[in-house]
């Protein structure tokens, strides 16, 4: 158990009031999880303010209270003079300062490959993470998918907890022998200081498209959250770029000058170029060209956009030290992710699952096996209910272009209504060829039993979730499965 105490983790400035307790046994910033001992944080967030549940936190064992409202602090050292009360300017960034401090800067004893884009950064952090592992060496994984060290998993995932349990599971990683962690970091985590003061040895930038702008606002405010986590790194510290993006362009031109960036892609390719593609159902090939060198790579992974994930995974790799023979060599045995275009074959006809949930990773998959179907290409997908609403006619559109059938249906509904979502998708749609079916589970029926040989079925938005959310309820629901169970029973009924 750490042992730090209070007039260590924070600076004597801040400390209005001193309690009588000074051991730190935990850290929160949820006053329902506060026990004794702990140290809570009040912080103000999107939807509700920390600093209603401080007086709940102290009845709940809190030694010590973070608040960055001075009548609030007043209220505390008046009402409960045996509790420390701090006053700072940012309680975000105060709670991921002494989160690194109360773990030992987990982050200064392993090496962090910090993700972020719009699209790929699951891929490219098991990518990078299978590669790696393959030399022997142990990592961690800490992103949508799960957290997880070798094949050992911690908890499900989700993008990048907050900074607590941040740096928490950088220590319990450490503590495991990961000696590597790659981690997606979003945007929401770079824009609420989650990762602040962390170390990198590394980052990534992917690519910017429309998602989020229900938080964002803009792309511009997108992006700008985004490049916060490159602007974290020192001069030495490799960063790689895809730079056939026009934001990961812009990302390269602003700070050349002043850190240790990579550009990578086809076209804009500075310091890294792809060239020599070539494209198959079976998977993919090139080479990376970079100073007088030229690297052949060969993969499983199917289209255009792994081979820029595979290319950006593998030129970190090269900037970190790793040997381009290793690196080719290690590229042939890539495995797929878990519900990122992920195959079951049906009787004569394919079923893939994706989690693209944006126009522009709809588009991608969607152009990926369009180029590889031998007959029709059928689409089910939704949108995610309370998020970005802009977004869902541009999906209806590219659904409705590159698709021969389109089947419109639930996704995480959350409390919308199911409908009115489908509704703001069919207003885009171009052309009379899609189908409505609200329940998810039907949808992928229709779209199995409508399916014959040749064709090729997509079922995109949820990817590896093993869950649906309608209202304010998670019940099970996992496309894999359910396509599974669906093809299974189409096969007996045609046998029949």
């Amino acid at each position: 158990m750490n042992t730090k105490k209070i007039d260590q983790l924070f600076e004597k400035k801040e400390i209005i009031n001193t309690g009588k307790d000074n051991h730190v046994k935990g850290l929160s910033n949820n006053s329902k999880d506060v026990k004794n001992g702990y140290v809570f944080f009040a912080v103000k967030g999107t939807n509700t303010d920390g600093h209603r549940f401080v007086e709940e936190a102290v009845k709940n064992g809190a030694s010590a209270v973070v608040v960055q409202d001075t009548e609030t602090a007043k209220k505390v050292k008046e009402r409960y003079p045996d509790v420390w009360v701090v006053l700072t300017q940012d309680t975000r960034k105060k709670q991921a300062e002494v989160s690194r401090k109360f773990y030992g800067f987990p982050d200064r004893k392993i090496k962090i490959i910090g993700i972020t884009g719009t699209n790929g950064k699951t891929t490219v952090s098991y990518l990078i993470s299978q590669l790696i592992e393959n030399s022997g060496r142990k990592t961690g994984i800490i992103g949508t998918i799960d957290y997880r060290v070798g094949d050992r998993v911690i908890c499900e995932g989700r993008t990048t907890p907050d900074s607590i349990q941040w740096f928490k599971i950088l220590k319990q990683m450490g503590d495991m022998g990961a000696e590597y962690v790659v981690a997606e970091v979003s945007s929401h985590a770079l824009d609420q200081m989650r990762v602040y003061g962390t170390q990198f040895s590394g980052a990534v930038f992917t690519n910017l498209s429309q998602d989020h702008l229900d938080y964002h606002k803009s792309m511009e405010e997108y992006f700008s959250a985004k490049e916060k986590l490159f602007d974290m790194l020192d001069g030495e510290t490799p960063a790689v770029v895809n730079t056939d993006d026009i934001y990961g362009n812009r990302l390269y031109n602003r700070l050349k000058k002043n850190k240790n960036i990579s550009g990578i892609g086809t076209q804009n390719s500075p310091d890294f170029k792809i060239e020599d593609i070539k494209l198959s159902e079976k998977g993919s090939s090139f080479f990376l060209r970079w100073e007088n060198k030229k690297l052949p790579v060969k993969t499983k992974l199917i289209g255009l956009f792994n081979v820029y994930n595979t290319a950006l995974s593998i030129s970190t790799l090269l900037k970190m030290g790793f040997s381009p023979e290793f690196l080719s060599k290690a590229s042939e045995n890539l495995r797929p992710v878990r519900g990122r275009l992920e195959r079951i074959e049906g009787n004569g006809f394919s079923v893939y699952i994706d989690y693209a949930h944006t126009p522009d990773a709809l588009k991608n998959v969607l152009q990926t096996l369009k180029d590889i179907k031998k007959r029709r290409l059928i689409t089910v997908f939704g949108a995610g209910g309370d998020r970005d609403r802009s977004k869902r006619p541009l999906m209806g559109e590219v659904a409705s272009e590159l698709s021969d059938l389109v089947i419109l249906t639930s996704d995480n509904p959350r409390t919308e209504d199911p409908l009115k979502i489908i509704d703001e998708i069919k207003s885009g749609i171009k052309g009379n060829s899609f189908k409505v079916v609200p329940d998810r589970e039907k949808a992928i029926k229709e779209a199995v039993y409508t399916a014959s040989e040749g064709d090729i079925v997509l079922i995109a938005g949820k990817g590896h979730e093993n869950y649906q959310i309608i209202g304010k309820k998670t019940i099970p629901f996992d496309d894999l499965k359910v396509a599974k169970k669906y093809i299974k029973k189409r096969d007996n009924h045609f046998q029949l």
